[in-house]
């Protein structure tokens, strides 16, 4: 890819290889007649491997002063983990109970999102020996409650995350996977995540469906990164709308429609700008201090199924991506017309949307 200002060349990335196996226990028992109780154990074990060139700082870890070439195939660095898990169920009566439940997880496969700029520049990088796996523990508890003759079904449940050894680029730093060692560009902090979710389901008849309703918090701290504050990270969403309906007007035909909603992406946006020799430079209070648009959307689609007695079976399917048309925004960039130097300059923000009303027509078969 290439534009006016820089050049990304995709074929020069740095790969990085790794091997992971987990063992896995589980087992499920009453404690009493109203007391249920899952509990789980699982054992991943992740190894960075080679090809790979590990890099020797100085006192300062400011200054390479040596390289560790690693052969193809040659353990660089090993993790080994533990994540237990615990689930309990206390019936309240035929038709409502209350769930508890504790989670402890490791990840070795990081997302790593700049929070410095809205463009799209996230990456996945595997742990290695700069990169220490993300360690996650949730804790959660609800009450969920059936009737009407378990036609419906309604739940409520709130968790609070714990999150460890989180990841993000260094204040200044420009991602490019063409970097030859771009964890040196990564800083490492915590976070910590909550909220409540609702849910509501339909289980049986012609017309069913389930809506759901999260209100959450997320939030990520770095000594490096904003001045030590916390802040929300890329992908924190206030407000989360699901609705899903379906309806079966003939035995042949199944027809749905599904909404979404989701408050927008936390994003950096300049709040001042200065000259310096006949360019502009710009100035950042803080780290994803304003937001995105709302992104939403509407889907339908209708299912015409062929008759079961064919000996070649099929289905139609009709549906309609994004029924009006929503610019959802993907990104914002700012887009400079003119010279300082001539007083003519223009600075506008620019909004990149994808994915339009999309119509699609499917034939399904099976012999």
């Amino acid at each position: 890819a290439e534009s006016e200002e820089f050049q990304l060349e995709t074929d020069q990335s740095n790969k990085k290889y790794a091997n992971e196996v987990a063992l896995y226990a589980l087992d499920d028992f009453d404690i009493t007649d109203r007391l249920k109780a899952n509990v789980g154990l699982r054992m991943p074990f992740f190894q960075h491997i080679g090809p790979y060139d590990q890099l020797v700082f100085d006192e300062t870890g400011e200054n390479v002063i040596d390289t560790i070439k690693h052969k193809p195939g040659e353990a660089v660095k090993s993790y080994l983990g533990l994540e237990p898990r615990v689930s309990l169920r206390y019936k309240l009566g035929l038709q409502s109970s209350i769930k508890a439940s504790f989670t402890r997880s490791n990840q070795y496969l990081h997302l790593v999102s700049n929070s410095g700029t809205t463009l799209p520049t996230d990456i996945w990088v595997p742990s290695s020996v700069l990169v220490e796996p993300q360690i996650g523990t949730q804790y959660a508890v609800g009450y969920f409650h059936n009737f009407k003759d378990n036609t419906y079904e309604a739940a409520i449940e709130v968790y609070y995350k714990d999150l460890k050894n989180q990841i993000d680029y260094r204040e200044g730093s420009t991602p490019s996977i063409t970097s030859r060692e771009v964890e040196l560009d990564f800083v490492f902090g915590k976070g910590w995540a909550y909220g409540v979710e609702f849910f509501l389901k339909k289980r049986v008849g012609r017309f069913n469906g389930w809506a759901g309703y999260t209100l959450s918090w997320a939030w990520r701290e770095f000594e490096e990164l904003n001045q030590g504050n916390p802040f929300p990270p890329k992908y924190d969403r206030r407000h989360d709308i699901s609705v899903v309906l379906s309806y079966k007007p003939h035995k042949r035909w199944t027809t749905s429609a599904s909404f979404v909603y989701g408050t927008g992406n936390a994003i950096s946006l300049p709040t001042g700008r200065w000259g310096m020799e006949g360019s502009i430079q710009w100035d950042y209070e803080e780290i994803n201090g304003f937001r995105l648009p709302a992104y939403h959307r509407f889907d339908v689609s209708a299912i015409l199924h062929g008759k079961p007695d064919k000996k070649l079976q099929s289905d139609w399917a009709f549906s309609i991506y994004n029924l009006y048309n929503r610019k959802n925004p993907f990104f914002i960039y700012i887009q400079q017309e003119g010279n300082v130097n001539s007083g003519d300059l223009n600075i506008a923000a620019k909004m990149v949307s994808l994915f339009p009303i999309i119509p699609a027509v499917t034939w399904n078969f099976k012999f």
